[in-house]
């Protein structure tokens, strides 16, 4: 049935939480009580509009460093009827200042952290078209957002990931649950592997529940990241 949508230029998508990441991270964030996420990382709004769609009822606070993807996310949100915040234009980290941006071809795959040469080499669209200077955060600033909410990080930094948790050992303990983009080859610069950022993840006290297939080199076709869906345990739960 696929490749025969593909022929047809059609994607097909088959239904249900076994079948569909998007339903069955709703599914999840429903059987934890979630009902705020934070969405670092979130460029033209993309993820929240993904998850709104896929029926989460709850709220969402997005953060976008690039200025144009910034004012796009901000139009989008507006839509939500005050459901969905849009945070100042900052790269959360660990530091708070200005940091060097380096701004993709692929605006999605821009970073703090500068694509390698053999990243680019076989993904061209992740070539360095610029560098801007940006605003730095620690998500720990924004903690009083997130008082007293069942919340829920995800994390899509390209290669910032550990940087993202080093900035919030204040929120940490208080979340129900991380979504983290994990590279399993390094395609950044001086990012932190996936073993280093799952154990920064599961250190906090956060089980694995899923794996989602991220990107592929399309030459070799091997698996260099993926998503990987954490939740804290909670009583009454059945693992």
């Amino acid at each position: 049935m696929r490749d025969v949508g593909r022929r047809l230029g059609l994607e097909v998508r088959l239904n249900g939480i076994n079948s569909r990441d998007d339903l069955r991270l709703v599914h999840f964030l429903d059987m934890h009580e979630v009902d705020l996420v934070i969405d670092v990382g979130a460029n033209k709004g993309q993820f929240g509009t993904m998850l709104f769609a896929a029926g989460f009822q709850g709220s969402m606070i997005s953060f976008e460093p690039l200025p144009d993807a910034h004012s796009e996310l901000m139009r989008t949100a507006r839509a939500f009827d005050g459901r969905w915040m849009v945070g100042p234009a900052v790269a959360l980290s660990d530091t708070t200042g200005t940091a060097t941006f380096h701004v993709t071809e692929a605006a999605t795959s821009s970073s703090l952290h500068e694509p390698r040469e053999s990243f680019v080499e076989h993904t061209p669209r992740v070539a360095v078209a610029k560098r801007i200077e940006v605003k730095t955060e620690r998500l720990d600033a924004f903690a009083s957002m997130i008082a007293g909410k069942r919340a829920f990080l995800k994390i899509d930094v390209q290669g910032a990931e550990a940087a993202v948790l080093a900035g919030a050992p204040t929120v940490l303990p208080q979340l129900r649950g991380v979504l983290s983009e994990l590279s399993l080859v390094e395609l950044y610069a001086g990012q932190a592997t996936a073993l280093e950022v799952h154990q920064l993840i599961a250190g906090g006290g956060f089980d694995l529940w899923d794996v989602w297939q991220g990107y592929r080199n399309p030459r070799t076709q091997r698996l260099t990241q993926v998503d990987a869906l954490y939740f804290r345990p909670s009583a009454g739960l059945e693992t």
